[in-house]
């Protein structure tokens, strides 16, 4: 897996233009990244199921999260347009908002149909030595 075969994956689960996919392009590296770290290791340090499909699914999806959380924060105060004979303001709808959070409901349940494949995060005790 690679930010290339991620882009792959993001891209159908998403339409999008070339331009857009060039932009995408680092946050499916830095997902890919972050999730080779959370993988299994064999005794040799060696990752474990590095080529199962389902881990490039799930790293799409976490780059669309940071994809549309940069275009979120990114596009200031939400005003569409503004007019100011009879000051109108439009803000945007809610749909930015629900594609954030349709995005991140699709990264959690891929995340969870990996859970098998990652490593136990949790803090604990590997083992313990007595002198």
């Amino acid at each position: 897996m690679n930010q290339h075969t991620v882009l792959g994956q993001l891209r159908l689960l998403v339409e999008m233009t070339d331009s857009e996919a060039h932009e995408s392009l680092p946050f499916c590296a830095a997902a890919a990244e972050q999730l080779l770290l959370q993988l299994k290791r064999n005794e040799e340090g060696e990752l474990l199921n590095r080529t199962d499909p389902r881990l490039s699914r799930a790293a799409a999806c976490a780059a669309l999260v940071m994809l549309l959380n940069r275009r979120e924060n990114s596009e200031g105060d939400g005003v569409e347009s503004f007019k100011a004979g009879d000051i109108t303001v439009n803000k945007r709808g809610q749909a930015s908002r629900d594609r954030l959070r349709i995005a991140i409901a699709e990264r959690d349940a891929a995340m969870a149909d990996i859970s098998e494949l990652l490593q136990d995060n949790r803090w604990g005790f590997k083992a313990t030595r007595v002198k």
